[in-house]
């Protein structure tokens, strides 16, 4: 216990005043004999007893008032820990009061011996166990400890900067609330005092100066991932303890997301706040009391929004099917929105808008000046209360180079940080391709499929027809000189009813493979068995075991193409849905029935009926192989009437063979391990060719920082991704700028309005380890608490007011019977005594 005044428990010395009052009373009476009153001595004397206990009774009370009241104006003061022992043991002190009142009083007016004793026996009990209590109070109180309340503070202000804290309410976001609230804390520490604004995982920097500081406090912002809480505050606990100033708090202000505290049970703060260890223990010459130099006050500040008020419609999940593709392709996006729970049903309207691609970055100052927005597609959604929804869209005419978007919520809410995703697709010209068939005609048609508008050339180059070539067509090929062909100049590789490939020719296509290469394999009629097929050295490359050939009368159309994947980007070519495609015009006749697929092989298209695999990819290292179970196009070697199926046909009407095909090709000449969508803190890395790209780039930030990137092993590594948003690199080359860039996104999980849990708190921080405060009021008497202890004062003066009045009672009774009693009740002579 200490005391804010102590100098006024001298006032305690008052209550000799009643004691030296009394005795000074005490004058001696004379000894008169009245012969009329011979018959009532006896009973004055046996009531002169009762009248003296009274009198030492009320003599207690007034003592007993005067070191109440010095005691409450001194204002004591004990550890919030201790609170509720003290004030137990204040409750039992008065009852032990009360009841030795009863006793004495019992004893005054010569009650039964029974209730005297028993009454006695019950004062005796209480006082004794009020002293136990006091002693092990008094025992457990050495281990709590008061701090000093004078000097200055060093402070640690650890702000959240988790994505939730963006939320608005009342006009304000979570974070403004915050920072309103660090400065008034600032505003409010003595002079001399340390400070440090601790908004990062790093090391906490004490500041002496409060300019730094608010400088520091004005540049926190919310970031894209939750904050680690925990961390932060076990780096200002270390630093606190470096700390020469006894004073030591710790603030936190934080909306208690359940993402900012998810570490916090097994970061150990709850040891480091409660233990003793490497802590100093100290005499308080000021307040009294002892106190432990080392122990930090914790006090937690709730700026949340109330559970009622909390609303959020929210991008729960965002991919696109491919980060690349060919100019003028297109790419698939699949959208989930998901609404919290008591938000209402709503519609809204989710959608895409695109940048045009920069061939050049506008700086102005230290900003790029952001290009406008296009509307590329949207899509009317109705979510329900709690739910979610799933929208497809689809970003059309892609032009050469890094294509940047954004996929937007019309509905706007409190929590913006969710209502919007950006999107990075780079659009490359195709790889050259090439066609290797048996027979010309069918590598021909398949290279004229592939781009019609270029005049096509021989692999080997010994065409003497007078013919144009070009040198970034398909090239044809047979399989005779396959073995020899330069497959790094490749990007993709079709491999038309493949027969004749030696193994050396397949462990080399497998190698191209793995190292990105994009192959496929589109299986006719070489082989005229199962057998045939796995006998071959080509089966190293197949997706699966080939166990026979189905064939079906021309007259029988049940069997056609069923996606089994719906979202992939080999259907961006379609100009719907492929599930929409009416798939059912054209019947498969004949096909290769191909089980017990590799784990790394999954169907995109399956035949109806038997559900076995028609296309199926696979991936092979770094690369992808596409595999045909039925030819496409329809090989000119097959004789009337043994049609594989009626894909082939193809009219202004009747076109989704050919676009299967097309789709198939590109997406295996523009497919690319590069990612250029990340999440937040995720490092970006760009594949880069020193020998046609810049070595250094300039790279601008969403928050308008600049850094520089160099590249090292043919790779820019990014590793400062801490805001979500558009991440744009300007490099210069002798051919002019290269503009290149990536997106950063917030993880999903990252976003969250669930309050943690107080048990989490509890367990996390120790129980009486920190204190708790959501009002500003509260803060206020949050902080003097943890500063100077709990008060006793209020509870020392209702006791106060208690016995004031029970003396007002007695004094009050005892003064009219000593009226009523005349002269004889004070004979108190021993003359008077003997007379009786």
């Amino acid at each position: 216990m200490s005391f804010l005044h102590v100098s006024l428990l001298a006032g305690a010395l008052l209550a000799v005043v009643p004691i030296a009052l009394h005795m000074l009373g005490r004058k001696q009476p004379k000894a008169m004999t009245f012969p009329a009153i011979r018959f009532v001595r006896q009973t004055a004397v046996a009531a002169q007893k009762g009248w003296s206990i009274k009198r030492w009774l009320l003599l207690s009370l007034r003592v007993l008032l005067l070191v109440l009241a010095a005691l409450a104006l001194s204002s004591p003061r004990v550890p919030s820990g201790d609170f509720a022992n003290y004030l137990l043991l204040g409750m039992f002190a008065l009852f032990a009061l009360l009841a030795t009142g009863v006793a004495a009083t019992a004893v005054a007016n010569r009650k039964s011996r029974g209730l005297r004793l028993g009454t006695a026996l019950i004062a005796i009990l209480l006082w004794a166990f009020t002293g136990v209590w006091g002693v092990a109070t008094g025992l457990g109180g050495a281990k709590q400890w008061m701090p000093v309340s004078t000097g200055p503070i060093a402070t640690a202000i650890i702000l959240d900067t988790s994505p939730s804290m963006g939320y608005q309410y009342r006009n304000k976001t979570r974070m403004d609330e915050a920072k309103e609230m660090a400065g008034w804390l600032m505003d409010r520490l003595p002079v001399g005092s340390q400070i440090a604004i601790v908004n990062s995982d790093s090391t906490v920097r004490l500041l002496a100066d409060r300019t730094s500081a608010n400088r520091q406090l004005e540049k926190t912002v919310v970031e894209g991932r939750g904050a680690t809480l925990a961390q932060r505050i076990a780096n200002s606990i270390d630093a606190l303890e470096r700390s020469e100033l006894e004073r030591r708090e710790i603030y936190v202000l934080s909306d208690m997301s359940t993402v900012a505290w998810r570490d916090a049970e097994s970061s150990g703060i709850a040891t480091r706040l409660g233990s003793p260890a490497g802590q100093t223990v100290v005499e308080e010459s000021a307040v009294g009391g002892q106190g432990q130099e080392g122990k930090i006050l914790v006090q937690l500040i709730d700026v949340s929004v109330p559970e009622t008020e909390k609303k959020n419609w929210g991008l729960k999940k965002v991919s696109v099917d491919q980060q690349s593709t060919v100019p003028g392709g297109s790419v698939s996006i699949n959208i989930e929105v998901e609404g919290r729970p008591g938000s209402g049903a709503e519609q809204m309207t989710v959608e895409l808008v695109a940048e045009p691609v920069e061939r050049n970055l506008v700086v102005r100052g230290d900003t790029v000046v952001q290009p406008e927005l296009i509307p590329i597609d949207r899509q009317l959604i109705d979510i329900p209360d709690g739910g979610a929804f799933s929208a497809r869209l689809t970003w059309k005419d892609l032009s050469e180079g890094t294509n940047h978007a954004q996929i937007r919520l019309s509905r706007p809410d409190p929590l913006m940080v969710d209502n919007t995703a950006f999107l990075s697709v780079e659009a490359k010209p195709q790889g050259q391709s090439l066609v290797v068939a048996q027979d010309m005609r069918d590598a021909q048609l398949i290279a004229l499929a592939i781009e019609p508008a270029e005049q096509l050339d021989q692999a080997d180059g010994d065409r003497d027809d007078g013919v144009a070539r070009s040198s970034n067509g398909p090239k044809i090929d047979t399989y005779a000189k396959l073995g020899i062909a330069p497959l790094s100049d490749y990007s993709n590789i079709v491999l038309f009813d493949p027969s004749g490939v030696d193994a050396d020719t397949c462990d080399k296509l497998q190698r191209w493979v793995e190292e990105g290469g994009g192959l496929m394999i589109v299986m006719g009629s070489a082989h005229a068995t199962p057998e045939e097929w796995m006998d071959s050295p080509i089966r190293v490359l197949l997706p699966g075991v080939v166990k026979r050939i189905t064939r079906r009368d021309s007259s029988d159309r049940g069997i056609v193409l069923s996606p089994s994947v719906l979202n992939h980007s080999m259907w961006s070519i379609f100009e719907r849905p492929v599930e929409e495609i009416p798939w059912s015009a054209y019947p498969i006749f004949r096909h290769w029935d191909l089980e017990e697929l590799r784990p790394s092989a999954y169907p995109l298209m399956r035949f109806t009926q038997s559900e076995l695999p028609a296309l199926i990819e696979e991936v092979r290292g770094q690369g992808r192989i596409v595999t045909w179970a039925v030819p496409y196009p329809e090989p000119f070697a097959h004789a009337p009437g043994t049609e594989w199926s009626e894909l082939f046909r193809t009219t202004r009407a009747e076109w989704p063979g050919y676009a299967l095909f097309v789709g198939a090709v590109r997406y295996l000449a523009s497919w690319s391990d590069q990612q250029l969508n990340y999440f937040v803190d995720q490092a970006a890395v760009l594949h880069n060719n020193t020998n046609n790209m810049p070595l250094k780039y300039q790279l601008f930030d969403p928050s308008g920082e600049q850094s520089s990137v160099e590249s090292s092993n043919e790779t820019l590594v990014c590793n400062y991704t801490r805001f979500p948003g558009t991440y744009r690199m300007k490099g210069l080359r002798p051919q002019g700028p290269v503009i290149r860039g990536f997106s950063i996104n917030v993880k999903p999980e990252e976003v969250s309005l669930t309050r943690v849990k107080d048990e989490v708190l509890a367990t996390a921080m120790g129980p009486g380890n920190y204190r708790l405060a959501r009002e500003l009021s509260e803060l206020e008497s949050s902080i003097g608490e943890g500063r100077f202890g709990r008060e006793l004062s209020p509870f020392v003066f209702a006791m106060l007011v208690m016995l004031f009045m029970a003396e007002q009672t007695m004094a009050s009774r005892f003064y009219a019977a000593s009226k009523m009693g005349g002269v004889t009740l004070r004979d108190r002579s021993p003359k008077a005594k003997e007379a009786a």
